[in-house]
């Protein structure tokens, strides 16, 4: 680059391959109101699909870039029939607040960069996870009834041809990420609530703050995803959000909130093909042994962000960015029902239908599978702290108080060790589950 004077003043030119523009689209001719509503009218006939007169309403009151996103949207679905499933559009669109605010369209799902990388690890991690907790239900089975129930039990077959989990009670509320691309915190804290219910008959409202602040999975300008947030968590647990509510920004982890809902595993719908979109029939039987699913979906578009009513079916070579739950599925519509995190002015009061092909839903598709919660008669033996002392017999050293053993050790130092954490923490009682041949024991 040099500068070149001329008439006073210093042009900049550059002495290299001259600079190509990238080619800009045409801009769309501007549409009258009049043709508007005729569009409008149009693609309400061609779909069968009336768009709310409050829709209208607000689309006619609406800034230029929001009336011409809608147009933008419009046109493809009148005139290019190659961008959907079938060859035509079976779904309408109108004012949301996803198109009318960049905020109120917030993605946010970024793959973890070591997730193909881990696979094999995390799949072992998943079938060990599992058989642990079999293995404690099986302990607990006589407390406890049925702690393996699938979803059957809330009449969802894989084979039948519609189900939705709403209608059981599976489902919170919708609810709004903002600003914030915590779309992952938001599929993760929907599923997990979803099996929750499922494992536990019991309906709650998750933290999706609390996965935000903690999980390191991820983050509002960056991204994330649910299947980090679980691994990280797994352990840990989550606070209901009444008690770690929703801020739209990452902050400080706070640790000191009572997380007291947790899971036992998470994995693929399809470990053959984790990253890939799972075909409907896995789907289908993981929505009904585990509830609902989180999954990825492509979002950006101006149709999708305009949605209103039907099926979505848009044919897209865009990559995935969004993640969703899948609650539902109807096979007349050839369609899943999922649940978005863009709030009830999008879509069917924050829901969509999407047609299995469309918009490469299903791609990643993830189940969690909740703890089981049991209220049991404490089988536990009480001893005092202050009393505990170390002794050896038997080739061994132990920690106990009077009669009762606490810990048995092979060295001096284990036992003492033992010893310091039982009189710092106060610990009073010793509990066992499934004595005789007791599966793990706890203190008190």
């Amino acid at each position: 680059m040099r500068c070149i004077r001329r008439l006073g003043m210093c042009v900049l030119a550059l002495s290299l391959a001259p600079m190509v523009l990238p080619s800009v689209a045409p801009a769309l001719a501007q549409v009258t109101d009049t043709e508007r509503a005729a569009q409008i009218k149009k693609l309400s006939r061609e779909t069968g699909l009336k768009l709310k007169q409050s829709s209208v309403d607000r689309e006619r009151a609406a800034p230029a870039d929001v009336k011409a996103a809608l147009d933008d949207a419009r046109a493809t679905m009148l005139n290019d029939p190659g961008q959907f499933t079938g060859g035509k559009p079976t779904f309408i669109v109108g004012y949301t607040g996803a198109i009318a605010s960049e905020s109120g369209r917030q993605t946010g799902f970024e793959p973890r960069p070591d997730a193909e990388a881990k696979l094999p690890e995390q799949i072992r991690n998943t079938a060990a996870s599992l058989a642990r907790e079999r293995k404690i239900h099986t302990a607990l089975q006589s407390h406890a009834g049925d702690l393996d129930a699938p979803g059957h039990a809330f009449g969802c077959a894989a084979d039948a041809r519609a189900f939705d989990w709403r209608t059981t009670g599976a489902v919170s509320p919708v609810r709004d990420q903002g600003s914030c691309g915590s779309c992952w915190a938001h599929a993760a804290i929907a599923a997990f609530e979803g099996s929750y219910f499922v494992t536990n008959r019991i309906s709650f409202s998750g933290s999706e703050q609390q996965l935000l602040d903690c999980s390191r999975a991820g983050n509002c300008p960056r991204g994330g995803t649910y299947d980090w947030a679980w691994d990280n968590l797994q352990g840990y647990g989550t606070a209901e959000t009444g008690v770690y509510p929703y801020e739209g920004v990452q902050g400080q982890c706070k640790w000191a909130k009572p997380t007291p809902y947790h899971w036992a595993a998470w994995g693929w719908v399809d470990e053959d093909n984790p990253f890939g979109i799972a075909a409907p029939a896995k789907i289908k039987g993981a929505l009904c042994r585990r509830g609902p699913l989180a999954t990825t979906i492509v979002a950006k578009t101006n149709r999708f962000h305009g949605y209103h009513k039907g099926v979505i079916n848009e044919v897209t070579s865009q990559s995935v960015g969004h993640a969703v739950t899948i609650v539902g599925w109807d096979d007349s519509k050839q369609a899943w029902l999922i649940k978005n995190s863009w709030g009830t002015s999008w879509g069917m009061d924050g829901y969509a239908w999407v047609d299995y092909r469309s918009n490469k839903v299903g791609t990643g598709t993830a189940w969690v599978q909740a703890r089981k919660q049991v209220a049991l008669n404490d089988d536990c033996e009480p001893f005092s702290a202050d009393r505990a002392e170390v002794v050896e017999r038997d080739g061994l050293f132990k920690v106990v108080s009077g009669e009762h053993v606490i810990a048995n050790a092979d060295t001096r130092p284990d036992a003492e060790r033992t010893l310091e954490v039982v009189q710092h923490y106060k610990l009073n009682k010793q509990c066992y589950v499934g004595r005789p041949d007791w599966t793990f024991e706890y203190f008190l």
